[in-house]
């Protein structure tokens, strides 16, 4: 019988002997990010690997010490190689403890947390044990426990594309090891001639005009975040909650700004009076000519979904006015939206001095864009896209944020969320 598995990076390693030079980040990365919490019970894909990635980000946002945050990444890194048995089962099994100790023993030595001293461990089982009960409470509103634990940051524990957890365990590794993550940041706004398409990673950037959606993601299918505004998931009746009116009390003053999702039915009309006839059946209330205006690009994104599914939740709906309002807002507890219009010459100079502050190329983009015939005549769709990458790259490194906090998903299962990056310069 062989004695060792096959791992992801195809090395032949013994769980119950293991080498520390046999032990990869990737394939313990690649595997968390497969394996989901609480057995499979919880109510959709919520993995270990980004259980783990959100106890880093706690510990962070403690001002714990680099090794606290390195050891609440890897608390659960044997799982990657043994698989994960339920508390009740394993507290009878003394000889798979065993087993698991030494496994992750060895790993914390081989990432330099081999002298962890208990007070450290308590750190990190404190701060395990608060993830594991905001989880139940946020995705099966069950309480673990009569004492709430406090955590000091906001968590994200919607469902996510394993690829990209998988992608930000790994660059979260680095960042704790000082190394700057290279990530790879897409913003989509449609516009009148197709889709402007932004990608921002630490080297620089991209900016270009595109005919269809999978131009976009055919070039950048390794991309690590993609924000992009248009309604994705869409309602077929007045059940489905749509993100809409919560949204619009983050642009006070501005609501107005988000128009109304038409349903998937009214999105296949062609023509506008049928298209709002259509809605006020199912949703019960007519079509602006604004949200008619866009039905050909939400349904030319609605098709792509259904053609890619992987696509789902790699692709995030978002909302420029909503991240410009974030980013610009000196206190994180009141988010106040830039009032000037971006139509207006105020306006478009706001949002480029907000970008300023929050990404160091903005002025080599602006020429670049104004020295393009093309681009030139889409500046402010341009700067839209710039702030969604910026965005999803704020997002990538300090946490994603949902509107709602929990969404539903449409009856194709596309999430029915709007999402912006965690504030914090680059």
């Amino acid at each position: 019988m062989q004695e060792h598995i096959l791992t992801y990076t195809k090395k032949k390693f013994t769980p119950l002997d293991p080498q520390i030079e046999d032990i990869d980040i990737r394939d313990i990365a690649h595997a968390l990010s497969l394996m989901t919490r609480a057995n499979g019970h919880f109510s959709y894909f919520y993995s270990v690997a980004q259980h783990s990635i959100n106890c880093y980000k706690e510990a962070k946002a403690r001002n714990l010490s680099k090794r606290i945050q390195l050891g609440c990444l890897l608390h659960d890194a044997s799982e990657s190689y043994l698989s994960d048995i339920t508390r009740p089962v394993k507290a009878k099994l003394t000889q798979y403890h065993e087993f698991e100790r030494h496994l992750q023993a060895v790993i914390y030595e081989r990432f330099g947390l081999g002298d962890l001293t208990e007070s450290e461990v308590r750190l990190i089982k404190e701060i395990d044990d608060a993830m594991l009960y905001h989880e139940f409470l946020t995705i099966m509103d069950e309480k673990l426990w009569e004492d709430k634990p406090e955590i000091n940051m906001k968590h994200d524990f919607t469902q996510r594309d394993f690829k990209h957890v998988e992608k930000e365990f790994i660059y979260s590794m680095q960042s704790i090891e000082g190394e700057k993550p290279n990530w790879r940041c897409v913003g989509i706004d449609g516009c009148r001639g197709g889709w402007i398409a932004v990608s921002i990673t630490e080297t620089g950037f991209e900016v270009d005009m595109y005919h269809n959606i999978r131009e976009i993601t055919s070039k950048y299918m390794e991309a690590d975040c993609f924000f992009i505004d248009m309604p994705m998931g869409l309602p077929e009746s007045d059940q489905d909650q749509r993100p809409d009116t919560e949204a619009r009390t983050y642009l006070s003053g501005r609501s107005s700004c988000i128009f109304n999702v038409p349903c998937r039915q009214a999105v296949y009309e062609a023509d506008y009076k049928e298209a709002s006839e259509i809605n006020r059946i199912y949703l019960g209330k007519g079509l602006s000519k604004q949200s008619f205006a866009i039905c050909n690009q939400i349904r030319e994104l609605d098709e792509f979904l259904g053609n890619e599914p992987e696509f789902k939740d790699r692709l995030m709906e978002s909302h420029p006015e909503i991240c410009f309002a974030v980013l610009a807002s000196k206190d994180s507890k009141w988010v106040l939206p830039l009032y000037n219009s971006k139509h207006t010459e105020e306006g478009y100079l706001d949002r480029i001095d907000v970008m300023e502050e929050f990404y160091d190329k903005t002025g080599e983009f602006i020429e670049v864009i104004l020295k393009d015939p093309i681009l030139s005549k889409y500046q402010v769709d341009c700067i839209d896209a710039l702030c969604l990458a910026v965005s999803a790259r704020l997002g990538m490194m300090n946490g994603l944020h949902s509107i709602p906090e929990l969404p539903g998903r449409d009856a194709r299962g596309i999430p029915m969320r709007i999402v912006y990056g965690s504030k914090k310069t680059l």
